[in-house]
């Protein structure tokens, strides 16, 4: 419940005008005080702060306040703008709710008592769902906002006709049609008091009311409660033509004047981006959640980025306005997506997979692919998490939303396969090889359990390729593969994580070929390949992986020596197609000698695959 209210007044050099201001300032209060129940006590006040007058306007001040202790005089001994002389009497004032009127504008008698029914309306505690508001010989019916309000603003009466885009305007830019609760006023820092705006002659006002409509809930009713006053010389008289034409009709506006427009939108967002950041750190705001505009906030936060913010205030939000749910679903599920992903890349996967849960939870009116991608994204993290049964119907999800999702699918492969690989006990430090299972099912599917099956690998690391191909193509027992390495890494694997032993690829590799029970079928050869690979018996083997180098000259190299090494019919897989060295690396990747090989032997050879791999089969000698 509010206990009080003042109206601040700017003034200067109004000898002609401030008493009619007053006058009608006084007559609202009083219309308001028989009006209001007077079980509810309202102290009003007046705070009229003069600007450095220079004709009678101080003397007209006096004499009309003399018997009336609501009001107070405040003296500027210099002009620094209406918007520091109104800061200066919130400063100075005592009220809970603030009202403004200029020193050469009018209240009419309604208007205290209209917009303080409205702002201090409590929906929680009405007796009907209407205010019932009695001007004269007429009433007015209003519905009251559904919720507390932070500012309330109402119509503006203006003699002259004016364009109905520049009255709404208007309407929507003064303080004089304008009731603001003081902790609103207060969080927003007033209005501005930058030169700048002194230069103008104006817009402090339509910036206060930017800032207050984006952190605050308002209310607005179209009964004229106020008169905005034109006479020869002020801003409105110097506008007149302007607000009687058509906005595309305006003549152009001169650029120094266009320049200080600038300056000024410059300051109204950084006193925005300010504000915002200033909100996301109260601990506890010293106004009520209910009067904030939290679901604008809430978008705001969501556009730049800050999901946690955003994520807050959605959820504060709902708790107050369940009713709103449905319509901001899909916002909040991308928050929770968005947030999600983010703190996937942190490796906070066990935060990551819950926000990405709340978000399919929501079930948002999403477009198949982006919802498809929400679960895509879920599974991820429960992968990494290691939660693979957990993870797996979130790809298969994915898939029914999208068919066509090819990354969904070679997960679900992954995910099987590590299943796999756990179930047998190996023991990899890097997977660079399971993304590509999915290829290497369909292109050697015509191998599996092939008698007499040869195989080369030229790279095999800890053997997690080799394991697969021994797990799932070289399973007859006459098959065999032929593995060539040094084990001991190359250029590309310096920067390998601390934890990963280079000294102990080989014995890994060992250990691993061992628990596929069928070490029998590997011929393992450590030594470089150049030396290896020419003296290995020519068309003899059915396919081969080249993986031992990324440095160009290298993969060309290994090339040319297993051409003679396959037989026709037979496949070449190259991996690193896709691979860069690092900027600090001078040497050419994979991708030089694979298309090198392409173009020389594009009669000889098929092309079955191109992505991070590529895939050729022979077909001539």
């Amino acid at each position: 419940m509010i206990h009080s209210f003042s109206v601040i007044v700017p003034v200067l050099n109004k000898e002609k005008e401030i008493t009619r201001t007053l006058e009608s300032i006084e007559a609202s209060i009083q219309f308001f005080q028989c009006h209001w129940d007077s079980s509810h006590s309202i102290n009003p006040e007046v705070i009229i702060v003069d600007e450095g007058s220079t004709d009678r306007t101080l003397e007209q001040i006096e004499n009309f306040t003399q018997d009336k202790p609501h009001y107070r005089l405040i003296k500027h001994t210099r002009s620094l703008g209406a918007g520091a002389a109104r800061n200066t009497g919130v400063k100075l004032s005592q009220g809970e709710v603030l009202f403004y009127c200029d020193g050469d504008d009018l209240f009419f008698k309604e208007h205290i008592y209209c917009c303080f029914s409205l702002i201090n309306y409590d929906p929680s505690v009405a007796q009907s769902a209407s205010i019932h508001l009695a001007f004269d010989s007429t009433t007015y019916t209003i519905s009251p906002p559904a919720y507390p309000v932070g500012m309330v603003s109402t119509g503006v009466y203006m003699r002259d006709s004016l364009h109905p885009y520049w009255k709404e305007a208007i309407e929507n830019s003064l303080p004089l049609n304008l009731c603001v609760r003081r902790e609103c006023h207060e969080f927003i820092e007033g209005f501005p008091e930058a030169s700048v705006y002194k230069q103008i002659g104006g817009c402090e006002d339509i910036s206060y009311r930017l800032w207050l409509s984006r952190f605050f809930r308002s209310c607005k009713i179209n009964i004229e409660t106020v008169e905005y006053i034109r006479y020869p010389g002020n801003n409105f008289d110097k506008q007149l033509k302007k607000f009687q034409s058509p906005p595309d009709q305006q003549a152009p506006i001169p650029n120094e004047e266009l320049k200080l427009h600038q300056i000024r939108q410059k300051l109204e967002e950084e006193r925005y981006l300010y504000l915002l950041e200033k909100f996301s750190k109260l601990n506890k705001p010293d106004f009520s959640p209910l009067i904030l505009n939290w679901l604008k906030l809430a978008n705001t936060y969501l556009a730049q980025q800050r999901y946690a913010d955003a994520i807050t205030l959605f959820e504060q939000g709902i708790a107050i306005e369940p009713e709103t749910l449905p319509s901001i679903k899909n916002h909040l599920a991308m928050a929770y997506n968005n947030f999600g992903t983010m703190l996937h890349d942190q490796k906070d996967l066990q935060r990551a997979a819950e926000y990405l849960q709340k978000a399919i939870t929501l079930q948002p009116d999403y477009a198949p692919k982006e919802l498809a991608g929400v679960y895509f994204n879920t599974g991820n993290i429960l992968k990494d998490l290691g939660q693979f049964e957990q993870a797996l119907p979130y790809f298969r999800w994915a898939i029914e939303i999208n068919p066509d999702f090819p990354q969904a699918k070679t997960e679900i492969g992954r995910i099987q396969y590590k299943a796999k690989t756990q179930a047998k006990g190996y023991l990899f430090t890097q997977d660079w090889f399971s993304h590509n299972i999915p290829i290497w099912e369909h292109y050697l599917a015509p191998f599996i359990n092939q008698p007499g099956l040869k195989a080369l690998e030229i790279g095999s690391w800890e053997g997690r390729s080799t394991c697969w191909l021994l797990d799932n193509i070289l399973t007859h027992e006459s098959a065999t593969i032929t593995c060539v390495d040094t084990f001991e890494g190359s250029i590309e694997h310096n920067d390998l994580p601390d934890d990963v032993d280079r000294h102990a690829i080989e014995a890994r590799f060992d250990f691993n070929i061992a628990q596929t029970n069928a070490s029998e079928k590997v011929i393992k050869l450590v030594g470089k390949s150049r030396d290896i690979l020419r003296f290995l018996t020519t068309n003899s083997y059915h396919f081969a992986y080249i993986d031992g180098s990324h440095i160009a000259s290298d993969v060309l190299e290994d090339t040319l020596f297993t051409w003679s090494l396959i037989k026709v019919g037979g496949i070449i897989i190259f991996d690193d197609y896709g691979f860069n060295f690092s900027a600090d690396i001078l040497e050419l990747p994979p991708r030089v000698a694979i298309d090198s090989f392409l173009t020389v032997f594009a009669k000889k050879v098929k092309l079955l695959h191109r992505g991070y791999q590529v895939l050729v089969e022979k077909i001539a000698d």
